[in-house]
């Protein structure tokens, strides 16, 4: 689906709605559509009847409904928006109509699906608008089909049989359009969603010393070391987006604990452990997938991987695999920099540590921590590029 990822990218859509498109296009969803409308081998032998006929009528058909919609003053207001947007339409309908009939469910009837949804939901046409006009394309496809059914001299029960099929045919469409319609809206409500928590998460930040730098490295850091673990692209998104939160119950610590210079007392250690708690607190009921995630990432990104960590002292896999990612994320940032309570490390300084004192298999999952050193060039260019852009 080559020019499907182009359209998709040019319509900035993020990873988890590029796979909720492409579903709609699955052989699994399909069947299931073939399976709701009852369409079966019958139905696509008797459609084949009148294909040809109709691929002979497919302009008349889309310049009659063009027509139509050029009635709509809300539709007549887009059609003249371009000089030859009007005759291209036409000419586009006209080919859709024909590859229809064709019933090849391949790259350029997808294509035409997609950009139909899209289409609808960018110029703000309701969905109340398309399908009212549907309706009316329905007419003029089922007049057109009869005419054909009385040219080839079809009996009247076969006619009917074939209209039958069409309907079948023309609702499985309809969905389709709809549905990426409506994958489009939940994708633009999605980038809103990530853009205002990102937003508050800068703010919860915003009393710790590097600001933003730290959380937008880190979380790059995650999605790096997801994708060496072989994390499909919407795990890698959402790892993106959550790992973000993983110090949001900080916004609960004391000022004197959290900006302290020096060493905690033992005191002050207990209540700053308390922030994975908090942040879980503050996110485990949230309605947001992303802050699902996040709060998953907040409670369990201090556990060990033997067991020592904390709050809850979970072990080995009992971890959440984005908690265990976000911790070596999290770690190699605070130790490459400079942090209120100490100063940068090299590469070297900070790499011994994690290797040898904190070490995979006690303080890291080993597994992470291999796909942590494999992604290490890019890591260390993503910093590169975090830093030189703030």
């Amino acid at each position: 689906m080559g020019r499907i990822d182009d359209i998709l990218e040019r319509n900035r859509m993020t990873k988890n709605g590029i796979e909720g498109i492409k579903s709609l296009f699955s052989e699994k969803h399909m069947a299931l559509l073939h399976g709701l409308s009852n369409f079966s081998e019958k139905d696509a032998g008797m459609i084949a009847k009148v294909k040809s006929c109709m691929e002979d009528k497919a302009i008349n058909i889309a310049s009659a409904f063009y027509d139509y919609l050029m009635d709509i003053e809300e539709c007549r207001e887009i059609l003249l928006s371009r000089a030859d947007l009007l005759d291209q339409l036409k000419l586009t309908q006209s080919h859709y109509i024909e590859q229809l009939f064709s019933l090849k469910y391949d790259e350029k009837y997808f294509i035409n699906r997609v950009i139909v949804g899209f289409a609808h939901y960018i110029y703000k046409i309701s969905p109340s608008i398309y399908i009212g006009s549907y309706g009316y394309y329905n007419t003029l496809i089922t007049s057109a089909v009869m005419d054909c059914c009385k040219e080839k001299r079809i009996s009247y029960g076969e006619s009917t049989e074939i209209l039958n099929s069409i309907q079948k045919l023309l609702s499985i469409d309809i969905t389709l359009a709809i549905e990426s319609y409506y994958q489009k809206s939940i994708d633009d409500v999605y980038k809103m969603e990530q853009d205002s928590l990102g937003r508050l998460i800068v703010l919860a930040e915003y009393r710790d010393e590097d600001t933003g730098s730290h959380i937008a490295r880190m979380a790059h850091y995650a999605e790096i070391i997801a994708k060496e673990l072989g994390m499909d692209d919407v795990f890698r998104e959402d790892i993106l987006n959550a790992a973000p939160m993983h110090d949001i119950g900080k916004v609960g610590i004391p000022d004197n604990i959290l900006l302290k210079p020096g060493r905690l007392t033992s005191e002050e250690f207990g209540i700053m452990k308390s922030h994975c708690e908090l942040g879980y607190n503050l996110l485990k009921n949230s309605e947001s997938a992303t802050l699902k995630k996040g709060a998953g990432i907040a409670l369990s990104h201090h556990e060990n991987f033997d067991g020592s960590g904390y709050p809850d002292a979970l072990k080995g896999e009992d971890i959440p695999i984005m908690g265990r990612i976000v911790k070596i994320a999290d770690v190699f940032d605070a130790l490459i920099n400079k942090r209120v309570y100490k100063p940068a490390y090299s590469l070297e300084e900070t790499l011994n540590i994690m290797k040898k004192e904190m070490q995979p298999g006690r303080a890291f999952d080993p597994d992470c921590f291999d796909g942590f050193l494999k992604g290490m060039d890019e890591i260390l260019e993503v910093r590169k590029k975090i830093d030189e852009s703030r």
